[in-house]
């Protein structure tokens, strides 16, 4: 996936930024994408649901029966370890659900979608409307060096600043590189880089730009947290069991969460831009359409093969029409003769390119050329 250039200086160049704006490719794209239906996302919530809570029953089943208690202790940590994975893979797969809500595309009902974003977040114990603003913003500036959120973009000038000291430190260290796909997710929640998703914190980047409603909304993101949690508390007996049924799952769902947005935004090639050549349209083809195979695609509501053109529409396109817009939009490049910026790959060696890639590169970036348009 060479990185793909359009020099603004040359008629190709022109004519290509002409034809490459969201409103000719909004046309190319069947208008049936674009229809919200709360009764499908409700049918992906529930079988997301059934799928995570029969797992979970059944480690709970197993874990308590008289089975268990035979069993040496290889046994039950290949058992644990089969269930925790199921369960935290179906928890990632409920997230995305909740992705939808927070880009208002799970219906055309916004109180509906906030409702739904609560509880299915807050469910797997992420606080809904703190990932939604922090979220939004990503989509707003996407591959911007300072302006993008979620994803810290470090150029050599950016990462040379003496106050990257952290993101220094990271790519100094392998180790902290390799551990980062579990760890990344709470990391992210607690702050790390855009704020704090718990409490609106006026020192940082996130609330210092935010409304009084929105710092009221992450309370009750906390709120609906903590009930969840004390709920799980309770459900499984205690502390232990909480630790047992749910925080151990919590691990898969973070590594799940952060391979698939690690690697639909960063590559050998990512370029990255400044207020000087950002364009949205243009910045959008720097994210990456990957293929995990497996199964893995449709299961997890084809965000993972589907999010060039999520990015162009992300407030438009419900998920299960992501197929559908991503075939046209790449009909519409090829006609256009603009096939080149279209980034995709077949990505079924997902474990271990994640890891590979933050071994090699981490968040590091190249700064686009100056004076040009770069996709």
């Amino acid at each position: 996936m060479a990185p793909c250039v359009i020099d603004l200086n040359t008629k190709a160049g022109k004519d290509a930024v002409k034809t490459l704006n969201l409103a000719s490719i909004r046309k190319a794209i069947p208008e049936e994408a674009f229809v919200k239906s709360a009764a499908k996302s409700f049918q992906y919530m529930f079988r997301d649901y059934a799928c995570w809570i029969a797992s979970t029953y059944a480690l709970y089943s197993l874990s308590n029966s008289f089975a268990w208690a035979s069993m040496p202790f290889w046994q039950k940590a290949v058992a644990s370890l089969v269930f925790w994975n199921i369960s935290g893979f179906f928890m990632w797969c409920m997230f995305v659900v909740g992705h939808d809500c927070g880009h208002t595309t799970f219906s055309d009902n916004q109180t509906l979608n906030d409702i739904v974003g609560l509880f299915t977040h807050g469910s797997i114990l992420v606080p809904f409307h703190p990932w939604q603003l922090s979220h939004r913003r990503h989509h707003m500036y996407h591959n911007h060096e300072t302006k993008d959120y979620s994803h810290p973009w470090y150029t050599p000038e950016r990462l040379a600043r003496p106050e990257e000291g952290k993101g220094r430190m990271m790519h100094e260290h392998t180790w902290m590189r390799v551990m980062f796909p579990y760890i990344g997710w709470p990391l992210y929640l607690y702050g790390m880089p855009d704020g704090c998703h718990f409490i609106p914190f006026v020192t940082d980047r996130m609330w210092k730009e935010s409304t009084d409603k929105e710092k009221r909304e992450c309370y009750l993101s906390l709120v609906t947290v903590l009930a969840f949690a004390g709920f799980y508390i309770y459900l499984f007996g205690g502390l232990a069991g909480f630790a047992f049924y749910h925080l151990a799952p919590t691990i898969v769902f973070g590594w799940w969460l952060v391979t698939v947005t690690y690697l639909q935004h960063h590559d050998h090639k990512t370029l990255v831009y400044t207020d000087e050549d950002w364009n949205f349209v243009t910045a959008a083809f720097e994210t990456i359409d990957r293929t995990f195979g497996f199964g893995i695609d449709d299961l997890t509501h084809n965000i993972t093969n589907g999010h060039v053109v999520h990015h162009l529409f992300f407030t438009k396109i419900p998920h299960y029409n992501l197929p559908m817009a991503t075939k046209a939009l790449k009909q519409y490049l090829q006609d256009n003769e603009l096939g080149f910026m279209y980034k995709s790959d077949d990505c079924r060696d997902f474990f271990f390119r994640v890891h590979q890639y933050f071994v090699e590169f981490g968040f590091k970036a190249k700064r686009a050329p100056r004076g040009k348009k770069v996709n």
